[in-house]
């Protein structure tokens, strides 16, 4: 995989990872949909680990909202939208970084 390919997958899996650990309350459920993220994208350990390395909590993800192309955003939103659901209950700090991404895809 190229560098702009492996740091666009890179910034997608810390955004999630983000959005997972908001709640502090990371569930089973949690932990797979990640990991089948970062399966999917090819990532062996030392990729995995530094998804988790990028991950400052309560940060906000402009900056890396603002490197990923608008159809990676687009699907970053879906994602993100599967990986709040996926234990069930949907935290406010969740919807507040799904909201995030919604705002950075219409531009405002």
């Amino acid at each position: 995989m190229s560098d702009a390919t492996y740091e666009r997958n890179l910034l997608y899996c810390q955004i999630v990872a983000q959005l997972l650990i908001a709640d502090a309350a990371v569930t089973d459920a949690e932990r797979d949909f990640l990991e089948r993220l970062m399966i999917r994208f090819g990532f062996g350990p030392q990729q995995k680990q530094a998804v988790f390395n990028g991950v400052d909590i309560g940060a906000p993800i402009d900056d890396k909202l603002a490197q990923l192309d608008p159809a990676s955003r687009q699907q970053l939103l879906g994602e993100l939208e599967a990986a709040a659901a996926v234990d069930g209950e949907i935290d406010e700090v969740e919807l507040d970084l799904i909201d995030e991404v919604r705002r950075a895809l219409s531009g405002g």
